[in-house]
């Protein structure tokens, strides 16, 4: 593609400055040169002028002497071999009535000149009939005290005749050509050097640092921040390369800096356990972490170019807000954080249901205050896998009063066995059945209290079958009965329930019972009593948990449900999980749990679970 003349030259530095240079060099030359020719013209005009003058003077005093002496013939003979010299054209000297008198021209003689009579002791140029250039100077003939006798006296005829030679201009003219030829080739032997000179100074002291500045910057631009400029002086240059390597310097170390603290960042949300992401208001996901995109099966790089409607619910389009809560929607209405459950859409198309809780963030982007959502994204599923480990955990805790519970059958059982071993040896076998029935009880003691064990640390597992309200509840107390004896804490069960069948999984039935009394038990450190109560509607069954213990301060209650909160009244240390695993479970069979509590007094626990109705 052809580069326009004006293109060419503005896309060059060097370009411009030696157009400007040749341009003003240029115009100052043919300045110079016009003033020059015109000095020199008149300079030789003044020294020919000057030479006329000093021959007319000559001429003038031969032409008084002359006529002093009657001398006119001599006087003519000067006239005519004055006028047959090279550079002179015409010898004429006129009377004051403007006629000839003399003349190197015999063929003037006699007549006039049409014009007025011309300023004396003067000199002008003009060009003759046959186009030659003149120069002609002109001198009074003065009257003198010895002409007055054929002139008359001064006063009335001061100028007895005016002289008039006229001299070829045209070597002048020549020598003039010739002499401004030679300055336009010392001229444009001048410019040329000059120029040279100037663009090398311009070159070495102003181009090349100014390209390498051009050069650095443009390989900054592309993002290669190992750009510098090489030493190129002291001057204001030099200091301007300075400051942009120092300038590229800071640049570099701030770049770091931040890259730094984006990876800290990064590894900081990553090492949060629950799913994070922070959107825009604009839907799009700005900042996501590892365990997010585990639980969606998705790639950061994915998440972070896809919306949250897609990336989370695999949607087009924004979420009907009359099927999904959402949290932009939500929080903008009053800024205030939000907590809801759904389900996410993994990247294998299964679902995944999450606790979502979204709250605002303000932070300046650009300069300008923008609005974001953060999300924390907990794993359900995950909170479930949890409440099996606290299962083991608090194993611990009633391993003492099975050991109790076991430890009387087996008393009796040792007894029984070492009766029958005597009667046996004494040859005596009237007892042996009666005690081998009373080992076969007591055994059996073991038996039930095992499997009352065994079925509330079995893993759940994902079928569902019928369970048996009042047995599951019966049976997980049981386990409690040691605890709740050394805490002076009575057990009261009104199961009042006319069928307590319901669709579910019996060992998550019965970690609910377990956790709900356990933290009733915690709640009464000096003793009181947990009543278990049921009862049914028609499309509801209802478990409450009421306690006498300490209660819980209004401003916790919002907050006994979330993962990790903890406030006993021992002052001791929990895990927090057991009322949110508690509240996941039952939202698992499609109840939910209430909970009401006045301090001092105690509060109440209900679960409600949807009958068989």
């Amino acid at each position: 593609m052809k580069l326009q003349p004006i293109a060419w030259i503005t896309g060059s530095l060097n370009r411009q400055l030696s157009i400007a240079m040749i341009t003003v060099l240029t115009i100052a030359s043919v300045i110079c040169l016009i003033l020059f020719m015109g000095i020199y013209n008149e300079q030789l005009a003044q020294e020919r002028s000057a030479a006329s003058v000093a021959v007319n003077l000559l001429l003038q005093t031969s032409l008084e002497n002359a006529m002093l002496k009657q001398d006119l013939d001599g006087l003519r003979d000067i006239v005519k071999k004055l006028g047959q010299q090279p550079e002179i054209r015409l010898v004429t000297i006129i009377n004051p009535q403007q006629e000839i008198r003399f003349s190197s021209d015999p063929s003037l003689l006699g007549t006039k000149l049409d014009n007025d009579l011309l300023p004396i002791n003067a000199t002008t140029q003009f060009i003759n009939q046959q186009g030659q250039h003149i120069l002609r100077s002109i001198n009074p003939v003065y009257n003198k005290y010895p002409c007055t006798r054929c002139h008359g006296s001064i006063a009335s005829s001061p100028i007895n005749g005016v002289l008039f030679i006229d001299y070829n201009a045209d070597p002048i003219r020549d020598k003039a050509r010739h002499n401004a030829l030679l300055f336009i080739e010392a001229g444009i032997f001048v410019i040329g050097l000059s120029l040279l000179m100037l663009w090398w100074f311009i070159n070495r002291l102003v181009l090349k640092p100014v390209k390498q500045l051009a050069n650095a910057s443009q390989t900054l631009s592309h993002g290669l921040l190992t750009a510098r400029v090489s030493d190129i002086g002291n001057n204001e240059l030099g200091l301007l390369a300075q400051q942009f390597n120092k300038m590229v310097t800071n640049l570099q170390n701030s770049i770091r800096d931040i890259s730094e603290q984006e990876v800290f960042l990064q590894a900081l949300i990553d090492a949060v356990p629950d799913g994070l992401r922070v959107i825009g208001q604009d839907y799009k996901v700005l900042k996501v972490n590892q365990a997010f995109c585990h639980q969606l099966g998705l790639s950061q790089d994915v998440v972070l170019n896809q919306t949250c409607y897609k990336s989370g619910y695999n949607r087009t389009k924004p979420c009907p807000l009359t099927m999904i809560t959402c949290p932009l929607h939500e929080i903008g209405k009053n800024s205030q954080p939000i907590k809801t459950i759904t389900q996410h859409v993994r990247a294998d198309g299964s679902h995944i249901t999450v606790e979502v809780f979204a709250a605002p963030m303000e932070v300046k982007i650009a300069g300008k205050l923008v609005k974001l959502i953060v999300e924390s994204v907990r794993d359900v599923n995950q909170t479930i896998k949890f409440s099996h480990e606290q299962k083991l955990a608090t194993m611990g805790e009633v391993a003492s009063g099975m050991a109790h519970e076991i430890y009387n059958p087996l008393s009796s059982v040792r007894l029984a066995l070492q009766s029958t071993i005597r009667t046996l040896e004494a040859g005596n076998t009237d007892n042996v059945l009666a005690y081998l029935k009373l080992v076969d009880g007591e055994i059996d003691k073991c038996i039930d209290i095992s499997q009352r064990l065994l079925k509330l640390g079995t893993p759940s597992h994902g079928k569902k079958q019928l369970v048996a309200i009042h047995q599951a509840i019966s049976d997980t107390m049981s386990l409690l009965k040691f605890e709740s004896e050394q805490h002076k804490i009575q057990i009261e069960l009104k199961l009042e329930l006319v069928e307590d069948r319901i669709l579910g999984r019996e060992n998550d039935i019965r970690m609910v019972v377990f956790n709900l009394a356990k933290n009733a038990f915690n709640a009464m450190l000096n003793g009181g009593k947990l009543t278990i109560h049921t009862w049914q509607d028609s499309r509801q069954i209802y478990i409450e948990f009421a306690d006498t213990g300490c209660g819980i301060l209004p401003q916790n209650l919002s907050l006994i449900f979330n993962p990790f909160f903890s406030k006993r009244a021992d002052h001791k240390t929990g895990t927090g999980l057991g009322l949110s695993i508690c509240k996941t479970l039952i939202a698992n069979h499609g109840g939910r749990i209430e909970v009401t509590s006045e301090c001092g007094q105690g509060c109440i626990f209900t679960v409600i679970l949807p009958g068989n109705g």
